[in-house]
């Protein structure tokens, strides 16, 4: 059975999270999108990318291996990806963002809302710190 519920097309994320999966602890993706094709023998393929700080990354990183991505698509329409697959820019320049690639490593879990929005609320999101004068 095909997990992917989406037709072929490009798909706005309202809301991205990768988030430490032993710590609820993460960094928001920004103009996130998600792209559902035609693979190989008809079965649909998934993908997407989003803009973060890659130092926010780097910090995420440095205490856990282990990360999921919590993905709202709209009402009805939240999921969690363990452990997905990331590529990003290699810019650590602060205050710059660049753009990181996901792909899944297995497929994705529906989340209900109210669960969504449970999780979302103990979220502890990282920033940088401001800069020095």
């Amino acid at each position: 059975m095909d997990w992917i519920p989406f037709a072929e097309g490009r798909y706005g994320i309202e809301r991205a999270f990768l988030v430490r999966r032993a710590a609820p602890v993460g960094v928001a993706l920004e103009e996130a999108v998600l792209e559902v094709a035609e693979g190989r023998g008809g079965r649909r393929t998934l993908s997407g990318r989003g803009r973060l700080r890659p130092l926010l990354l780097v910090e995420l990183l440095e205490e856990a291996d282990e990360l999921d991505l919590w993905l709202d698509l709209g009402e009805g329409f939240k999921y969690r990806l363990p452990a997905p697959r990331i590529q990003s820019g290699k810019v650590f320049s602060p205050g710059t963002s660049s753009f990181l690639q996901f792909l899944p490593s297995r497929p994705w879990e529906p989340v209900g809302d109210p669960e969504f929005e449970s999780f979302v609320s103990g979220l502890r999101l990282l920033a940088e710190p401001p800069p020095r004068p």
